[in-house]
């Protein structure tokens, strides 16, 4: 599943962000430890507020984009959530602007994570009052996977970065690294699994749609 359908309406299409940034967003929202209601993701999708033509278009969106959420949702409690198709890694030093589908479905998820850094907190607070032994591993694992979204989000940038710290091969070894990706996004995926033991079970609670 994915959004494609209603980016094929311009009039819609030019109203959101990016179908590539959106879906990275909704799915970024989805793996919160705690999973947001929609008032808090919707507005991450809208690039024009305050400019829906009607009420009819407003709830087409809106389906739209609450059909993917709960799809992101099942396909992470079925444990079969997977990077989309559009999501490769261009070598090609020409293709690497933030515009490249990966790159911005990059930028989604981040976005997701940023705008959910308090539950995040409180999750991991929680997880490591019960269980502090277990912090510095999962800790290192997520540090990990963040820095991997945040190489491929803005890859001129990480470029950079690398060559300050005498990092002259990184160019090379980019495609490699970008094979890593799937598991950076597993890894990130069960992290918040764990920490979401700490807190009520929100797949069974979230099941009201926006009215």
């Amino acid at each position: 599943m994915n959004l494609l359908l209603i980016y094929q309406n311009s009039d819609i299409a030019d109203m959101l962000h990016s179908r590539y940034y959106v879906e990275g967003a909704l799915l970024g929202a989805g793996v919160a430890p705690e999973i947001p209601m929609p008032d808090v993701w919707l507005p991450w999708a809208i690039k024009h507020h305050g400019q829906m033509q009607n009420n009819q278009q407003a709830d087409v969106i809106t389906d739209a984009l609450f059909d993917y959420f709960k799809y992101c949702l099942q396909q992470m409690k079925d444990n079969a959530l997977r990077m989309p198709d559009y999501c490769v890694f261009e070598d090609d030093n020409e293709k690497w602007g933030r515009s490249s589908p990966l790159s911005q479905w990059m930028q989604g998820v981040l976005t997701a994570h940023s705008s959910m850094e308090p539950v995040w907190q409180n999750a991991w607070q929680l997880m490591h009052d019960k269980n502090p032994q277990h912090a510095p591993v999962l800790a290192k694992k997520l540090k990990h996977s963040l820095g991997m979204f945040s190489t491929f989000a803005d890859v001129e940038l990480a470029f950079e970065q690398a060559k300050k710290r005498g990092q002259m091969d990184f160019e090379k070894k980019l495609p490699l690294i970008a094979q890593s990706l799937p598991d950076s996004l597993s890894t990130y995926v069960s992290i918040s699994g764990e920490l979401a033991n700490y807190l009520p079970n929100q797949f069974e609670t979230f099941v009201q749609k926006p009215v």
